[in-house]
């Protein structure tokens, strides 16, 4: 596989660290990537990009696959992408929406973090829990200050099982960080063989604006680097807070994808 992240495997890059966590299997073909998760029906775990210049019978031989896995329609379009516009037009003429556009992200330069919380990765039941209570809360709907909080996501059951089959699996490192007793803030890391990438970034309710979250991510790439480097990559809202923040701590945009619903 092609390690340069470019808009043509943005998804595969998903795919490949995130397999057996939150994406079980996919389909490919020359004109679209399909993946999907058995147990999770979040939209952002059953997604197809479109790789080829769609017309009206291909979009219908997508749709078909994803009632097959029991699946609303979700697409992934790149901005840059050639077939842009005529996909675009394609999916709004038949009743698609614009869900959310996201940004990808590249760590590109070193940037000094400082690190005085006890941040650990989770191996055990009790930093497992830890863990969880912080994402929960970081990622609630009701949250104290919803405009700072642009993860605002509930966590179902099954995003906990996910995460707790990959304890340990020397693919997925599960970091929370501790402000003497207290977790506060968590990721994960994923990393297969010189790939990376960071998702589930939050920090529990009353501990924002600390400079939590920017410790756990300097443990994160410190982490990646451990591992052996590569490419450390991580997706976002485009045009966010949250992007402003991973910009100042040495990740630059590489391309911006929209996610299209039905």
């Amino acid at each position: 596989m092609d390690k340069t992240l470019v808009e043509s495997n943005g998804l595969n890059f998903e795919y490949i660290l995130l397999k057996g966590m939150f994406f079980d299997d996919r389909k490919e073909t020359d004109d679209y990537l399909l993946c999907y998760s058995n147990v999770i029906d979040d939209y952002f775990w059953n997604i197809a990009t479109l790789k080829t210049k769609f017309n009206k019978e291909k979009l219908e031989n997508l749709e078909n696959e994803f009632k097959m896995i029991n699946r609303n329609p979700s697409m992934y379009l790149g901005k840059n992408d050639i077939n842009y516009e005529n996909n675009k037009n394609l999916l709004l003429e038949n009743n698609y929406k614009l869900h959310d556009s996201d940004v990808y992200m590249e760590l590109a330069e070193d940037v000094p973090i400082d690190i005085n919380l006890d941040i650990k990765i989770v191996e055990n039941d009790k930093e497992y829990n830890d863990y969880m209570k912080v994402l929960a809360s970081a990622y609630n709907d009701s949250t104290e200050n919803p405009d700072e909080n642009v993860y605002a996501d509930s966590i179902t059951e099954c995003y906990y099982k996910a995460i707790k089959n990959t304890i340990n699996d020397k693919s997925h490192f599960h970091i929370v960080a501790y402000n003497g007793d207290i977790p506060v803030s968590v990721a994960t890391l994923s990393y297969v063989d010189g790939i990376a990438g960071i998702n589930n970034v939050g920090t529990a309710q009353g501990y924002w604006n600390k400079g939590y979250g920017k410790q756990v991510i300097g443990f994160t790439i410190k982490k990646f680097k451990e591992l052996g480097g590569g490419v450390l990559t991580l997706n976002t809202e485009y045009q966010s807070k949250n992007q402003k923040f991973y910009e100042k701590l040495g990740f630059k945009e590489r391309f911006v994808i929209e996610q299209y619903m039905k």
